[in-house]
C-alpha cells in the first residue's frame, strides 16, 4: 500500500514537472515569437523609411535638375528675346520716330528691362550653383547684403552656430524659404527692418526672422496672391526636409518665421 503511495507521489511529480516544462516552453516561445515580430515590425519599419526617402531622394532630384532646367531656358531664351525687344525699345525712343507716343515706348522699355532683371535674377536661383560649394552660414549672408543694398529697409543678421554638416538639397531649402520671406517682406509688408538670426545647438538649425512691416491676418490672404503662394513654398519646402515651421503675423506689428531643422535631418537628403 505505502509502495501504491509512492509510485501515485511520483508520477503525480513528474506529471507536474512535465506541465511546468511545457508551460515554461510556451512561455519562452510567445515571448521568442513577440520579440521576433518587434524585430521583423521593426525591420519592415526602417525598410518602408528608407524606401520613402530613397522616393524624396529621387522627387528632390528631379525638381533640382528641372529647376535648372529651367533657370537655363530663361537666361539663354526668354532673357536674350526680351533684351532684344529692350534694344528696339530704346532704339525708338532715342530716334523719336514716333513723337506722340515716345512715352508710351519709354514706358514699355522701362517694363521690360525691370523684366529682365527679374528674371535674370530668377534665373540665378534657379541654376545657382554656390549652394553646392559655399557654406550656409556665406549664402545667407550674400543674401542679406543684397536686401541692404536695395536701400528699401535694413535687415541687421546675427548667427551663432558650431561646426556641423548639411547636405546641398537641405541647403538649398533653407536658402530658398530665408529668400521667400525676404521677398514677401519686400513687396508687400512695407516694414523698416528685418532681423534673422540663426543659431545652430546639439539638437538641430533654428532659425527666426522678423519684420515691422503691416502683418496679415492669417487665413485672409488670397492663395492665388504671391504671398499665398510663397506661404505655401515655404511649407512644403520645410515639410520636404523635415523641419518644423511656423508663421505668426499681427496687424500692424510684423510678420515672424520660425524654422527648426532637427541635426538628424541636416545631413539626411
Amino acid at each position: 500500500m505505502g509502495e501504491d503511495k509512492y509510485q501515485i507521489l511520483l508520477i503525480s511529480i513528474l506529471a507536474t514537472l512535465i506541465i511546468l516544462v511545457f508551460i515554461g516552453g510556451m512561455i519562452i516561445f510567445i515571448f521568442q515569437y513577440h520579440k521576433r515580430k518587434l524585430v521583423h515590425e521593426k525591420e519592415k519599419a526602417l525598410i518602408n523609411e528608407q524606401h520613402l526617402q530613397d522616393i524624396l531622394n529621387t522627387k528632390l532630384e528631379i525638381q533640382n535638375q528641372t529647376m535648372q532646367d529651367i533657370g537655363r531656358e530663361i537666361h539663354d531664351n526668354i532673357g536674350q528675346k526680351l533684351t532684344l525687344a529692350s534694344i528696339y525699345a530704346n532704339k525708338m525712343t532715342y530716334e523719336n520716330k514716333f513723337p506722340e507716343q515716345t512715352s508710351q515706348i519709354s514706358a514699355i522699355a522701362l517694363i521690360l528691362s525691370e523684366s529682365i532683371d527679374e528674371l535674370r535674377s530668377l534665373s540665378r536661383n534657379l541654376t545657382n550653383t554656390n549652394v553646392e560649394i559655399e557654406e550656409l552660414k556665406v549664402l545667407i549672408e550674400n543674401e542679406c547684403r543684397r536686401v541692404n543694398d536695395l536701400n528699401i529697409c535694413k535687415l541687421a543678421y546675427s548667427f551663432n552656430e558650431s561646426d556641423y554638416s548639411i547636405s546641398n538639397t537641405v541647403k538649398n531649402f533653407i536658402l530658398r524659404i530665408i529668400q521667400e520671406f525676404l521677398q514677401n517682406s519686400l513687396k508687400h509688408s512695407k516694414c523698416r527692418n528685418i532681423v534673422l538670426n540663426f543659431e545652430h545647438s546639439m539638437d538641430g538649425l533654428d532659425i527666426g526672422i522678423m519684420d515691422d512691416g503691416i502683418g496679415f491676418v492669417k487665413g485672409e490672404q488670397d492663395n492665388k496672391s504671391r504671398k499665398g503662394i510663397g506661404l505655401m513654398n515655404m511649407k512644403k519646402r520645410a515639410e520636404l526636409i523635415g523641419a518644423d515651421f511656423s508663421m505668426s503675423s499681427v496687424i500692424d506689428k510684423g510678420t515672424t518665421l520660425k524654422l527648426f531643422i532637427p541635426d538628424n535631418r541636416l545631413n539626411s537628403i
